[in-house]
């Protein structure tokens, strides 16, 4: 990779990182994401005027449900437990549902780095998790593993969308869709929306420039050089929260790194 790819990647990664530590210090963590997805897809509204991606509707809903649940489920992790517990396991459960989801459906034949990158990954999420479990983040654990399938869902179905229609449109289309059935589903009152537009702007602009700067990096390194990298995600997120760190989190952390960066080469 170029070294302004690699800038690009990490800027990205602690990009993502800033953004869910600012949600998971706010006051009220779903209607921050909430609005942040409107903020996000507001930018590339031009997108769904100029090339409407409705003709793969199926895919939009679909998308814009998986959202939705993302929105649910990150929040109520949040909510449950310590952004060192729940971003890690959320994080790097992600690509490994990516990859088995891929076997499964696909019918694509792991290989010997995918083995044992699945393998360190689930090592260094057990060591997290048993963190999370001594003391009393259990349902935040299971609630970052529900927020990690339902990334891997969404990874495959926008990918699959993109095939046939402009990815920003899509893109855009599928957070609109998101947040509203996000509101509809948590019948979140216009009152709490109204309350974390401050907030909700903060993490919308950082989660969309973090996604455009990956999408810089993609024409300027290979796709599975740049998804590797972005692991560093992980560690970003717990050195913004050094004073909740213990040593099996920073080793449980840097081995499912270890493990992301496997799976994804």
């Amino acid at each position: 990779m170029s070294a302004s790819a690699v800038l690009l990647v990490l800027a990205a990664s602690f990009g993502h990182a800033l953004w869910n530590a600012r949600t998971h210090s706010g006051a009220d963590r779903l209607g921050t994401l909430v609005v942040s997805y409107y903020v996000g897809a507001l930018w590339l509204t031009p997108w769904i005027v100029l090339d409407p991606p409705f003709e793969v509707w199926w895919l939009l809903l679909t998308s814009g449900l998986l959202h939705a649940s993302y929105i649910t489920a990150l929040a109520a992790a949040y909510d449950r437990g310590a952004l060192a517990v729940a971003y890690p396991v959320a994080r790097g459960s992600a690509p490994l549902v990516v990859a088995a989801l891929g076997i499964w459906l696909l019918d694509q034949v792991p290989t010997p780095f995918t083995v044992v990158g699945a393998v360190l990954v689930a090592i260094g999420l057990v060591m997290i998790g048993n963190v999370g479990w001594n003391t009393g983040q259990r349902q935040s654990l299971a609630l970052a593993l529900a927020t990690g399938a339902v990334i891997g869902g969404y990874t495959l179905v926008d990918a699959r969308a993109v095939e046939d229609v402009n990815g920003w449109a899509f893109f855009a289309m599928s957070s609109y869709l998101g947040a509203t059935f996000a509101i509809i589903g948590n019948r979140l009152p216009i009152e709490r929306l109204r309350a974390s537009l401050r907030s909700g702007a903060s993490v919308g602009l950082a989660s969309s420039t973090s996604y455009a700067l990956i999408l810089l990096a993609y024409t300027r390194a290979d796709a599975a050089n740049v998804a590797t990298l972005r692991s560093t995600s992980i560690l970003f997120g717990l050195a913004l929260v050094p004073r909740t760190l213990t040593r099996p989190l920073v080793v449980g952390a840097v081995v499912t790194v270890v493990g992301v960066a496997l799976v994804t080469l």
